[in-house]
């Protein structure tokens, strides 16, 4: 993992540090959108099931 600065030392550290910076986070995003999407479908699918399920009395 790479730092967006050259410093030997926290004394040469100053103002905010993007913890992402040079990883594949926007895999990891996009992975994580996907996962919750799946989740939305399903639970939206189930949630037809069961709505129509007590509808009909079964």
């Amino acid at each position: 993992m790479e730092a967006p600065f050259d410093a030997t030392s926290w004394e040469g550290i100053s103002g905010a540090i993007y913890a992402g910076f040079g990883s594949a986070e926007l895999f990891w995003i996009a992975l994580c959108y996907l996962c919750v999407l799946i989740a939305v479908i399903l639970g939206w699918k189930h949630e037809k099931h069961a709505y129509d399920t007590a509808k009909n009395g079964q």
